[in-house]
């Protein structure tokens, strides 16, 4: 019994000894503190969610449009506990940085923030679509940053920043290239039957709609910008027809000349984001070719594959 109760001590002992040489030995390491970040990008057909960590990206997914201008902060809360994979909610996050439209008031981004720390319980950044695609796209370089989907938007970016943007203006007073004016645009020549007679009768009969009941119908809706978003759509499908070639190419010159020539157009690079960038690619760099811009950078359906890249070389933001 002596000689265990001796052999035990002494092999305390050694272990101890040896655990002291090597703390000596290897130099002092500061200890490991990986931050986890939460991206979330919001466009007009979906939201789309990534988690970082340690200059990778840990998951992905999709849910539906989170828009604080419909949504009131319940209904944001409700949707993203609703959609959002469970793992999602079992992580501490350092920062969650939401990027979307029509957060461009304090009441409007109050809100989301509010939605998103009640899940989360984490710092939560919100900033705008246009600043999204700025840093998915352009990274540190100076530019011309485009948003064409429902609606459109433009701004100057210096790299790090926004610095000057031109006003929407909103589907009645300016959205100029965007899906919304592009529909409004078709409706216009229906009504006034300057349209051509085979889109025409596609179009009533894919509505279920009259000629005579159609001026009505728009002016009754709740939310005709959402009809005209879906008479875009349906304008997508016969994007070969030539009157529908027109037609964009119309609304892209009547953007390009209104929220992006106000810019140093011919010098700086232009990214544009959106599906109808996306859709209409062709036109878009046409249309920039003919006011002398040959510098269109990329064009993307959404920025979020390059804001992922943004946010994991910079951890710091």
């Amino acid at each position: 019994m002596f000689i265990m109760a001796f052999l035990n001590v002494l092999f305390t002992f050694l272990v101890n000894s040896l655990l002291e040489i090597r703390k000596k030995a290897l130099p002092l390491q500061k200890p490991f503190r990986g931050s986890m970040k939460l991206i979330i990008e919001t466009g007009s057909f979906g939201t789309e969610w990534a988690i970082i960590s340690d200059r990778k990206i840990v998951a992905e997914a999709q849910t539906e449009v989170i828009n604080p201008y419909f949504q009131s902060r319940r209904e944001i809360s409700r949707l993203v506990r609703l959609n959002l994979p469970n793992s999602f909610f079992h992580k501490k996050y350092e920062k969650v940085y939401f990027y979307g439209s029509r957060c461009g008031t304090e009441e409007r981004k109050k809100k989301v923030e509010q939605s998103l720390i009640s899940q989360f319980k984490a710092h939560v950044m919100v900033d705008s679509t246009l600043l999204a695609a700025s840093r998915g796209i352009l990274h540190e370089e100076q530019g011309i940053a485009c948003v064409l989907g429902n609606h459109s938007r433009s701004c100057h970016y210096d790299g790090t920043k926004i610095t000057e943007k031109v006003l929407s203006g909103g589907y009645l007073l300016g959205d100029e290239g965007s899906s919304i004016v592009l529909g409004r645009m078709f409706l216009s020549d229906v009504v006034k039957r300057m349209g051509p007679a085979d889109l025409t009768v596609d179009f009533y009969e894919h509505f279920s709609v009259s000629p005579n009941k159609l001026q009505d119908m728009v002016y009754e809706l709740k939310e005709p910008d959402l009809f005209m978003a879906d008479v875009a759509i349906f304008l997508k499908e016969h994007k070969e027809h030539q009157y529908v070639k027109d037609l964009v190419m119309r609304n892209f010159k009547s953007f390009f000349v209104r929220c992006v020539m106000q810019y140093d157009y011919k010098n700086l690079p232009i990214c544009a984001v959106g599906h109808m960038a996306h859709d209409f690619k062709d036109i878009l760099e046409e249309v920039a070719m003919k006011y002398g811009s040959h510098l269109v950078k990329a064009v993307e359906l959404t920025p979020m594959h390059g804001l992922l890249k943004y946010h994991l070389k910079h951890p710091e933001v």
